[in-house]
């Protein structure tokens, strides 16, 4: 009886195989297939470098397991797209089998070559979706942009125009005794971890309808605030008196690291400006001279400015804005030092001659936005050591935070919520309710009459605090 056992085996395979083969006989009717969306769009695609990857999904809608007779790129390998379907790498898939009511995935990337055009232009392809009964296509859209690629490249003097982006691998250095000027408009997007050097000096001229930007090279809008993208811009020990004007650094570890600059010559000039979603400091200055105004440092994983191993700095009309949420931030949104530790583990005092504060906000989610770490030779003249003063702000202080002293504090509103408008979104221009509206000292700021925007801040009731003047609708 065992070869009758055998035949009974054999049978039900058969019948085994045959029922799996029947479970994907439909081939669809004329309703088609369901979509997770019609169109996939990619933002701006730099040349030669590829985009991140999007998916959406492809179902079943009916109670019947199916096969797709094919999934299809329509421009083939000759297409700037790439597919994975379910899994696989490849354009074309024949044959795909899902089940009832489920679905499977179609993953999506984009490469586009240079076609020598200084404007963006648009790349399409489709996908097709071949039933029995049925074509159907999902729309595939993005936007290149031809770039200027800069790798490892010393620059003498010239002038970086708005023409076309420039792409930076590893790193750009202004050389010394060299000057780069930046044009209004022009963008500088930086791969990861790569930097701008300053050992000569550089200009950045934007304006307030041309920004000059300096970011990370991604353009989907999920990178667009995400910090740590690149490295930063370094002033090098020794380098120029270098300016930044209506410029907006995003997505960097740190913004500007001054070290030991603007001390025999013209200070460093910073202003106009935005540094924001940042990973670390926006503004970390070593031994230097600087002179800002109407800034706006905001979204820094450490501190906004760290004004560190002494210096002389001014700041007027600035808003320092700190809501980082991608990590926990220990550090306050300012912070002064004015040493360092030695190589035989000495302290070594640098005076910090002045840092001076005025009609600026320091806010953020901290408990306390400012810092101190300050060491002095003599106790009886702390002001050799260490000069500071905040004059007309609002600063966001621990209740035991004194501020008595009005040889370094003068018109403070501590703990005067500045309401922004829109802190989740980053937008730290004032209210209607404001406590830093018309708050500010008029002597102060007659030297700064126009915002960062280009308003007037001396033409109302009185100049607002912050990098921001608030105009109220008639």
């Amino acid at each position: 009886m065992r070869w009758i056992d055998r035949s009974i085996l054999l049978i039900l395979s058969i019948l085994t195989l045959l029922a799996c083969e029947r479970e994907f006989v439909f081939r669809g009717d004329e309703e088609g297939l369901s979509f997770s969306s019609d169109t996939i769009m990619f933002d701006t695609i730099f040349t030669s470098i590829g985009s991140t990857t999007k998916n959406f999904r492809v179902y079943n809608p009916y109670d019947e397991d199916m096969t797709i007779e094919a999934i299809e790129l329509a421009g083939g390998e000759e297409s700037d797209f790439r597919l994975n379907i379910d899994g696989n790498s490849n354009n074309l898939a024949e044959g795909i089998r899902v089940r009832a009511k489920d679905s499977l995935y179609i993953f999506v990337e984009v490469t586009i070559d240079p076609v020598g055009s200084n404007q963006p232009y648009v790349v399409t392809d489709s996908i097709y979706f071949r039933t029995r009964e049925k074509v159907q296509t999902v729309q595939l859209v993005a936007y290149g942009q031809d770039v200027v690629l800069m790798r490892k490249e010393w620059l003498n003097t010239q002038t970086l125009s708005s023409d076309k982006p420039y792409l930076i691998y590893d790193f750009i250095v202004v050389d010394s005794a060299e000057t780069v000027s930046i044009d209004p408009g022009a963008k500088l997007y930086f791969y990861k971890d790569a930097s701008m050097l300053v050992l000569g000096t550089l200009h950045v001229n934007g304006t307030n309808e041309e920004p000059v930007v300096f970011a990370g090279h991604r353009q989907e809008e999920w990178y667009h605030n995400k910090p740590g993208q690149w490295g930063y811009i370094h002033l090098l020990p020794g380098s120029g008196s270098s300016t930044f004007n209506h410029c907006i650094i995003r997505n960097g570890m740190m913004g500007i690291l001054a070290d030991s600059v603007g001390l025999n010559s013209a200070p460093i000039a910073i202003n106009n400006t935005k540094i924001e979603h940042i990973s670390t400091f926006g503004l970390l200055a070593q031994t230097a001279n600087l002179e800002v105004a109407n800034c706006v440092f905001g979204d820094c994983g450490n501190s906004s400015a760290a004004l560190t191993v002494g210096g002389s700095y001014q700041f007027h009309h600035c808003t320092f804005a700190n809501y980082y949420d991608w990590t926990f931030r220990n550090n306050p949104t300012v912070f002064l030092n004015n040493y360092y530790i030695d190589t035989n583990d000495e302290e070594q005092i640098i005076p910090l001659e002045e840092a001076v504060f005025n009609n600026c906000i320091i806010y953020g989610n901290n408990i306390s936005e400012l810092g101190f770490d300050l060491r002095y030779a003599n106790d009886e003249f702390p002001e050799n050591d260490a000069s500071y003063l905040f004059n007309n702000a609002i600063i966001k202080l621990s209740e035991d935070f004194d501020i008595s002293d009005e040889s370094k504090f003068i018109d403070i509103q501590k703990n005067a919520d500045p309401a922004f408008m829109d802190i989740a979104g980053y937008n730290y221009q004032l209210d209607t309710l404001s406590p830093a509206k018309d708050s500010a000292s008029f002597k102060l700021a007659e030297p700064y009459p126009f915002d960062i925007m280009g308003n007037n801040r001396l033409q109302d009731d009185g100049p607002d605090l912050g990098a921001y003047e608030r105009y109220e609708k008639k």
